[in-house]
This record gives C-alpha cells, sequence and structure tokens, in this order.
C-alpha cells in the first residue's frame, strides 16, 4: 500500500490527472478457528457508535477485507466496527479497526467458505483503430477463458455485460449492450465491431466506464467483476468522471480490472490501477511477450511475471470464483521483473 501511495502521489503530478480517495484503509482478514480462510463472507462497516453501516459487502480472495472509508463517504479517523455475518446471518462476529491498523486477524466459529451463487461479467471495451489485435484477441479467446473458470471453480449462474466505446465525433461514442447476455450473444456481439475511429489518443474511456458500472448488477452473494480494456484514457477533462464511476463501483461491489493494451501510456495506467485498487481488483497489462497489438510501454511497476494473457485472466477468475489466490506455476512464467512472491514486491 505505501508503495502505490508513492506512486500515485507521484503519477497525480507528472500526469496532472485527479487521484483517489485512497488513503487509510480499513482490513482485515476473516479466518476459520484453524486458520482457514474465509472468502464470501458478508461484512458491514460503521463507525462506532453510529447506527448505520457505510459499507455492506463481502470478504474477497484470502478472506481480506480493505475498504478506503473516504471512497464511501466516510472519515478515515475514528474507531470503526466492523461485522462478519455467520451463513445463517443470524449472528454477526464484531471487531474494531482503525485506518493505523495493520490488517487485523477476525476469526468466525465453524463456517464454511461461501460460493458465489453467481457471476455477473461485464467488459468495457475500446474499440478504436489501435485496438484492432485486441478486440479480435477476445473475440475468440473471451468464451474459452470463462468456460475453463467455471470448470476449475464449479459450474455458477454467468450473466455477460458489453459496453464498446470509441470517442466523439466518431460513428458512435458508447454503445451499451446490457448486462443480461449470454455467452453466445456476447461473443457474437464483439465479433460485430470494428477497431476504427479515434486517433487523438484520449477516449470516451469515463463515459463507457460509467455506464458499465451504471448497469442492473445482481444484488447479494455472488461476483461483479468488470474488465476495462483500453490502450487510452479518457480526455483529461473527464478523468474525474472516470475516478467517480470507480467509486461507484466499490459502493456497488464491483470490482475493476483493468487491462492495459498497446499504447497504454502513463495516463492510462494511473487511473486504471487507482479504479483496481479502489475495488478490490486488480491492473493487468500487455507486454510485448503477448504478440497481441503494437508496442506496450512498460509499467510504473516493480516486479511482475509475465504469462499468456489467457492463462493470466482464467486465474483471475478463478481467484475470485473460489476465493483463493491463483499463482501460475514457473514453467507457464515467461520471464519475470523484480522480486514478486504471491502479488506482492519484495523488492
Amino acid at each position: 500500500m505505501a508503495a502505490f501511495q508513492r506512486y500515485a502521489k507521484r503519477a497525480a503530478t507528472e500526469t496532472g490527472l485527479p487521484a483517489s480517495r485512497l488513503g487509510d484503509p480499513l482490513q482485515a482478514r476473516l479466518v476459520a478457528p484453524d486458520g482457514t480462510p474465509l472468502p464470501g463472507v458478508r461484512v458491514t462497516l460503521r463507525r462506532k457508535g453510529k447506527a448505520e453501516p457505510f459499507f455492506d459487502g463481502y470478504s474477497g480472495v484470502g478472506g481480506r477485507v480493505t475498504v478506503f472509508p473516504r471512497m464511501h463517504g466516510a472519515s478515515s479517523a475514528g474507531i470503526f466496527e466492523l461485522r462478519a455475518f455467520r451463513g445463517d446471518q443470524q449472528g454477526a462476529i464484531s471487531a474494531m479497526l482503525t485506518t493505523k491498523d495493520a490488517p487485523v486477524q477476525v476469526t468466525m466459529p465453524a463456517t464454511l467458505p461461501a460460493r458465489p451463487d453467481f457471476l455477473d461479467l461485464m467488459f468495457v471495451v475500446d474499440t478504436t483503430g489501435s485496438m484492432g489485435d485486441e478486440l479480435a484477441w477476445l473475440t475468440k479467446e473471451m468464451r474459452g477463458i470463462v468456460r475453463q473458470a467455471r470448470r476449475q471453480a464449479g459450474d455458477i449462474d454467468v450473466n455477460y455485460g458489453l459496453v464498446v466505446y470509441r470517442d466523439k465525433g466518431d460513428v458512435y461514442e458508447v454503445r451499451n449492450f446490457g448486462m443480461d447476455l449470454s455467452a453466445g450473444q456476447i461473443q457474437r456481439a464483439l465479433r460485430q465491431q470494428n477497431a476504427m475511429g479515434g486517433g487523438d489518443y484520449p477516449e470516451a474511456a469515463a463515459k463507457a466506464l460509467a455506464t458499465g458500472v451504471g448497469q442492473n448488477w445482481r444484488r447479494g452473494q455472488g461476483k461483479r467483476i468488470l474488465f476495462h480494456i483500453a490502450d487510452a484514457p479518457p480526455h483529461s477533462r473527464d478523468a474525474s468522471r472516470y475516478v467517480d464511476a470507480a467509486a461507484m463501483a466499490a459502493g456497488k461491489n464491483v470490482q475493476i480490472f483493468g487491462l492495459g493494451a498497446s499504447g497504454v501510456a502513463a495516463e492510462s495506467e494511473f487511473l486504471m490501477r487507482q479504479a483496481a485498487l479502489a475495488t478490490n481488483g486488480r491492473y493487468i497489462f500487455l507486454t510485448d511477450d503477448s504478440g497481441v497489438g503494437h508496442a506496450h510501454a512498460e509499467p510504473s511497476i516493480s516486479c511482475y511475471r509475465v504469462t499468456a494473457l489467457k492463462d493470466l485472466m482464467r486465474r483471475v477468475l478463478v481467484s475470485e470464483l473460489t476465493g483463493i489466490r491463483q499463482e501460475a506455476p514457473s514453467s507457464a512464467v515467461i520471464r519475470e521483473v523484480g522480486t514478486y512472491q504471491n502479488g506482492v514486491c519484495k523488492n
């Protein structure tokens, strides 16, 4: 977290783009009596002494809970009460947290990890001219990636959503296909897209992300995942709208996974990484190893592993559906930068 804060401060200065309210997180880890992590447990957070919670969501991969109070309109000062509900929803375990604490371990009595009831999977895709290879790749691989993830994680009901966008003055700016598509319908919709338009670098990303987040996501104990696939940032005048859309996603328990494509630069990386952190998603990026798209800029990340993109996206989905982080076997690692260990930079 400290490394990201340093990066965000530098990036905000260099790009002139707005920074999200990502300081002072509340962090906890839910476990069973034997120490087994407990993902999928409903949790609420409220200021001590307040009646209503400002956050109502679920523990994530590894049983972890990371919430930024200011993203939800609450002050980060003072003491907060976390309530974790057992499967029967009749009783709750309470723990007191502050934003100064290291992750607090909360032990639940004999609670089994919860399996999500559904997966709502939204793709927000830049379809300007530079995205031709990425669009073709997604059209070809998306259905197989989800099918393999479902096979590993257990069968689950999936709703697909799709929003595509270009820029003002193009044939369309944002095209919304909705949130109740089948696998066949979204694949046909992707196949009908042609990457063209754009050309001035910034695109209608903020409006498209807000459209995707604003869909009719299902409520309850399920997974809500949005992949934003793009190479260009929103116009600078719209950057605040992008940040606001990420905050809205956090409030709806929608996780944003940014996929930085060919040509992605500092502005896009900064906004995508903020959105991912705010929503407990991840930032993913293409490298020149992929063979997809044009030349790729190296990210401002001190360590990472390069693997095949379709395998990475499958592992992301399996991790979220099972609650257990899936790491690539050493045989699948093309190259490694820095000292990487289970998602953490050790250098």
